[in-house]
């Protein structure tokens, strides 16, 4: 039998295909956010070693990499560069309350406590591989998928690739629920007695990602996609609740603490609308020019100049 015959068992869409159905799909169909708890300590940890194989590739056998870069913006517009990719990253507002719903000891200072170090490991972790990433590649060398610029088939890449496998895997199932959740909220379906609405949802939600997942091979037009709408979870919603909170306890406005909240939300809410609606349109026009010269992150790059990564 000719090695051919076995291309499409080694194609991209049938191993995605096959790895999501076995490995994602069961996970998802969980009423309850905290049986995935083990699955995602399981995808964090994974995370530990990418982190430390990025650190250690940057400095090679010679030492650290000398390859030339940035210190600092060539003007002031530049840092607008990565707000698709920190809006992207930084989500995690639609996790908050399903996570606060399944805590053992509901105490809104624990759950503050749990947010705050959540955030400073993602920090940490984010600004580990992004510093010593740029370092490793260089101004505008810098690769989509950043396990794919290290030129050596090492073990120790295959083991970092098969990390973030492991850590999507344990990912996904709880932005699904998130989704899938605030779906049957909106039709007032309850999660316990619907079990066919929400399996067919689920089957739904998954086919859906999947589709997508094999159509588009690359991630840039997805993180500049979804970097709009995180924009708008970060800034535009958050403001609104606050603008509405705010006038529900005040409507009048008399104190002026209550002034200045109004104020500040719609602030925050002004610069999520103005944020959201560059990185859109950015987008937009991205998908229409060549793929082959996509950059992952290109968000303002027609306004504000040269891109960061290729």
């Amino acid at each position: 039998m000719d090695f051919r015959d076995f291309q499409v068992y080694l194609s991209r869409p049938f191993i995605t295909t096959l790895t999501a159905t076995l490995f994602i799909l069961p996970l998802s169909f969980f009423k309850r956010l905290d049986v995935l708890s083990y699955a995602s300590s399981i995808g964090c940890l994974t995370i530990i070693y990418v982190v430390w194989l990025i650190v250690y590739e940057s400095f090679g056998e010679t030492g650290l990499s000398k390859k030339p870069i940035h210190i600092w913006p060539e003007n002031l517009t530049e840092p607008l560069q990565i707000i698709p990719i920190i809006c992207f990253a930084y989500q995690s507002h639609m996790t908050a309350i399903p996570t606060y719903a399944c805590m053992k000891d509901r105490q809104l200072s624990k759950f503050t406590f749990c947010a705050i170090i959540s955030m400073l490991i993602c920090f940490l972790a984010y600004s580990i591989v992004g510093i010593f990433g740029y370092m490793s590649f260089g101004i505008g060398k810098v690769p989509s998928d950043i396990l794919q610029g290290y030129g050596d088939k090492s073990a120790t890449l295959t083991i970092a690739i098969i990390a973030l496998v492991i850590k999507n895997f344990t990912t996904y199932p709880i932005v699904l629920y998130c989704g899938r959740d605030a779906f049957m909220g909106l039709f007032g379906w309850d999660i316990d007695y619907h079990v066919v609405k929400r399996v067919t949802l689920t089957i739904i939600w998954f086919v859906l990602s999947l589709v997508i997942a094999i159509l588009v091979p690359d991630i840039s037009p997805v993180i500049n996609l979804m970097g709009a709408l995180s924009a708008a979870f970060i800034f535009l919603f958050p403001g609104i609740c606050l603008l509405q909170s705010t006038l529900q306890k005040d409507p009048r406005l008399l104190l002026n603490k209550n002034r200045f909240l109004v104020f500040l939300a719609i602030s925050i809410a002004t610069l999520g609308a103005f944020v959201c609606g560059i990185i859109f349109v950015e987008a937009i026009q991205d998908l229409k020019r060549d793929s082959l010269a996509k950059p992952l992150v290109k968000g303002l790059r027609i306004s504000l100049g040269k891109s960061l990564c290729v």
